[in-house]
């Protein structure tokens, strides 16, 4: 089943894969990972190290998965799969504990997973005559 999702005045179209089970999702993920991406991410690679402040760069997981689409591998973006892109992103955050474990990265959700934590609002210091 495929799914488009409006992305501001653009749409993408992912698969849905709503059956596989997110450990078969990260398995994927991060096959994709080892072939397309790490000899670039891990040393002696050029490109940063995908850590959590990186991730979180991009504010959202669609941001990222968009992001990974258009622009990854480097100067290649776009050659591999939809499904490709969503189990190595969902590999990412997971590794990184910004998506849990045992949870399934999919066009539905991928719009509500913040890869930043809310500003703490630190309190005014009262003043006191």
């Amino acid at each position: 089943m495929r799914m488009a999702l409006w992305i501001g005045s653009g749409i993408f179209v992912a698969s849905a894969c709503s059956s596989q089970a997110p450990e078969v999702q990260q398995e994927l993920g991060h096959a994709v990972y080892i072939t397309y991406c790490q000899s670039c991410h891990e040393a002696p690679g050029t490109g940063p190290r995908l850590i959590p402040a990186v991730l979180a760069s991009r504010l959202t997981a669609v941001r990222l998965y968009l992001y990974n689409k258009q622009q990854m591998p480097y100067n290649a973006g776009g050659i591999l799969s939809d499904e490709d892109y969503l189990n190595v992103t969902a590999w990412l955050l997971q590794r990184a504990d910004l998506l849990g474990p045992n949870e399934l990265l999919t066009v539905d959700n991928m719009d509500t997973i913040s890869l930043t934590s809310p500003i703490e609002e630190t309190p005014r210091p009262s003043i006191t005559p």
